[in-house]
């Protein structure tokens, strides 16, 4: 099997962490937008920010319906949905039960922020993969900051 990878320009990274920074103590939620590269690999450019509309917000995330759709319709034609993105302010980079059965699992990359030391945030990025008449699994996904 490939190694799935990705590439995540500094910009989208430092936007990302800081975004989710500033969420504390709540989780932060947000959106990678990027293209592909001449290789396939796929690149994170932006990071667009959403509210997060969680009925407890401390425990969960849920994208801002309004915002959703004004981030995906502010980058159609221009740039494609690269990747979800969310924090974990007291918890390891691992999806949760509650982030497994959500609905993102087509998204190409699923990033999750972990605050446990606020210092030091540690990121994970995985992707969901479903094989006929089998849950979901997981796979990790190399990334590389790329300066520009």
């Amino acid at each position: 099997m490939d190694r799935l990878q990705i590439r995540i320009h500094r910009q989208a990274w430092t936007d990302m962490i800081g975004h989710s920074l500033e969420a504390m103590p709540r989780e932060a939620c947000g959106l990678l937008f990027g293209c592909l590269s001449s290789a396939g690999i796929p690149g994170a450019l932006t990071y667009v920010p959403v509210s997060n509309a969680a009925a407890n917000p401390l425990h969960s995330f849920e994208l801002h319906p309004q915002e959703l759709v004004r981030a995906l319709y502010g980058a159609a034609g221009k740039q494609e949905l690269i990747g979800i993105v969310h924090s974990h302010p007291r918890t390891a980079p691992y999806p949760s039960e509650h982030d497994l059965a959500t609905l993102w699992h087509t998204i190409p990359s699923h990033w999750i922020v972990s605050l446990r030391d606020p210092s030091l945030p540690t990121v994970k990025a995985f992707a969901f993969r479903k094989r006929q008449q089998e849950d979901f699994r997981l796979e990790a996904i190399s990334y590389e900051i790329v300066m520009d």
